[in-house]
């Protein structure tokens, strides 16, 4: 063989190794780094503590904010995700329970809830509320 081509074909051989070394740095760097929590995760550790202080089964109520519409999506998706971070409960999107999960955005009064027949048990922070539907047996 001529001592061009050699040249040549270890002058490719070598930028080609080269290349792919750097393209497993790049994939390893990638790797390495934890991975961000999903919404679904933040949300289920969010009403741990609720689902702690829910019975293990059973039907209770939801509401979020007064004035919503019932289309929203943004409140639509809260309410599946609430239902599927407190299954097997089952969370129906009316206030009609005996107990009710309250996910607020804005401040609410519990004299306007108490006026309305809720007792507050308890707040968990962030909005979420349990509250007792005196009007339910």
């Amino acid at each position: 063989m001529y001592p061009r081509a050699v040249t040549a074909t270890l002058l490719v051989a070598a930028v080609s190794l080269f290349s792919t070394f750097r393209l497993f740095m790049q994939t390893a760097d990638a790797y390495t780094q934890a991975p961000a929590i999903d919404g679904v995760t933040e949300y289920t550790e969010r009403l741990k503590a609720l689902k702690d202080a829910l019975p293990p089964t059973g039907v209770i109520g939801y509401m979020t904010d007064p004035g919503t519409p019932a289309n929203n999506t943004d409140a639509m998706a809260e309410h599946h995700i609430i239902q599927y971070a407190l299954a097997p409960l089952v969370v129906v999107p009316n206030a009609n329970q005996k107990y009710v999960v309250g996910n607020f955005h804005k401040t609410i009064a519990t004299g306007s809830l108490r006026d309305q027949g809720f007792k507050l048990v308890r707040e968990f922070g962030n909005g979420i509320a349990l509250l007792e539907n005196e009007k339910v047996k």
